[in-house]
């Protein structure tokens, strides 16, 4: 039986890919070929790629890091739900064409479609690999891409992250979400602190230590800082923090009342934020540069949780100034107000990085992740108990989110796709996560 190319299988994804309404086909870079990779949410058909261990060049892997480049790499495209990976046992030997040959021709009978060939270098100070991408659906197995990557021996789950980025870009022309970080809130009731881990929960780390309740972290547009509400004087003051270095919190809105809620515009120069220093809650926007703040929403009602639109021209939020919380979009400057939710009581907007589409949180009994277009057409619910979800947080891509969800007892973070399918917890553990904020790609 004839094997479809990859270019005709790809193709045959669009197909299915136009009975899908929520499908975001994208393109494929690999070698300028003009087709399409489905990207929609669950239950069509995924690219079988063939990631094998990477072979040793150089060097002695004391630690088994060929290995697990390739377990981690494959867990990254298996999570961004465009492949189906074909493991296998033992590594490809390096500069040996038949044995290659023999590898891609094993992998193709068992379905792969494409193949990636690790090779790693193993120095005192670094880890140097080369990835080299193959089609498999070619008599020839024809290489694709090759792209080499290095990093020091600490940081090779980030050389995985980075090496499965780039085998979603040479298919889909946008790289992957793997080399991300997200911040959340870690602890108990009466000491909180906000940590960030890889994108797939691994490697926790501190952000804060103060011993204080610290809530509500969101990534700068940069990856550098992280903006979050703390207690840490006794009352609700907004602070920014600097994971990667060695800075101290810079305070950003400490006034008498309410200090919450900030959203980075997408320029990363100012932040919106909710503030009751003149009365009611109310959203301004702090200009980064000078410490100036505007004030936007001027209501009897409670305007709070500001989000920006990734143009930077609008902003939604929350207002209860029709009886109960209800999501609104204004502009950048406070005018032109518009209701663009009216049924239910609504928290937690977030705007897609796309712009198509934000997300909520609403209640009715418990609480669940809703998404509306952002012209307010078509709202739908994306999870369904057990328990509560909230919290919704955006990948950069646009196609995934992270919420918080009570479903196991106690919060913990869990990842969906953007059509509420394939929901999978993130952390674990008896201490709770809550209030996820992905970062954008890494620098």
């Amino acid at each position: 039986m004839r094997r479809l190319s990859l270019t005709a299988f790809l193709a045959g994804a669009l197909a299915l890919a136009l009975l899908f309404p929520l499908t975001t086909p994208l393109r494929l870079a690999a070698q300028g070929v003009d087709v399409f990779l489905n990207v929609t949410g669950g239950g069509t058909r995924k690219l079988n790629i063939a990631v094998p261990e990477f072979a040793v060049v150089n060097g002695t892997d004391t630690g088994g890091v060929a290995k697990q480049l390739a377990t981690v790499a494959g867990d990254d495209l298996t999570f961004s739900q465009l492949f189906s990976v074909v493991a296998g046992t033992g590594a490809i030997p390096p500069n040996n064409p038949e044995a290659l040959k023999k590898a891609w021709t094993d992998f193709a009978a068992a379905g792969a479609h494409a193949g990636l060939h690790g090779l790693a270098t193993f120095r005192a100070d670094r880890v140097e690999t080369e990835m080299r991408l193959y089609d498999l659906t070619t008599p020839e197995h024809r290489q694709i891409a090759t792209k080499r990557f290095d990093m020091p021996p600490a940081q090779w789950r980030r050389l995985a992250h980075k090496i499965a980025d780039e085998v979603v870009l040479q298919f889909t022309g946008e790289p992957g979400v793997a080399d991300t970080k997200i911040a959340y809130v870690s602890g108990r009731t009466g000491q909180k602190e906000i940590v960030m881990a890889d994108y797939d929960g691994n490697g926790p780390a501190p952000v804060t230590r103060n011993g204080s309740i610290n809530l509500m972290p969101v990534w700068s547009p940069d990856a550098r800082s992280v903006a979050y509400t703390s207690f840490l004087q006794g009352y609700p003051d907004l602070y920014r923090a600097f994971p990667f270095e060695r800075r101290p919190a810079q305070t950003l809105a400490a006034y008498s009342g309410i200090n919450s809620s900030p959203a980075w515009s997408p320029d990363g120069k100012t932040i919106a934020m909710t503030l009751s220093k003149d009365g009611n809650p109310e959203i301004y926007v702090l200009t980064i540069a000078t410490g100036t703040f505007r004030r936007l929403t001027r209501h009897a009602g409670i305007d709070t949780e500001p989000t920006w639109s990734p143009t930077g021209r609008e902003i939604a939020f929350i207002s209860d100034r029709s009886g109960v919380p209800h999501l609104y979009v204004m502009d950048a400057e406070g005018a032109g107000v518009r209701p663009l939710t009216s049924a239910g009581r609504h928290t937690q907007p977030r705007w897609s990085p796309k712009g198509d589409v934000i997300v909520y949180t609403q209640r009715a009994g418990t609480h669940d992740i809703w998404a509306i277009n952002a012209d307010g057409s078509n709202p739908r619910r994306l999870t369904s108990g057990p328990g509560d979800n909230q919290g919704p947080t955006w990948a950069p891509n646009g196609r995934h989110l992270m919420f918080q969800s009570s479903r196991l007892g106690g919060w913990q973070i869990f990842s969906m796709l953007l059509d509420g399918s394939v929901q999978t917890p993130v952390t674990r553990g008896s201490v709770e996560s809550t209030s996820p904020s992905w970062s954008p790609r890494l620098p």
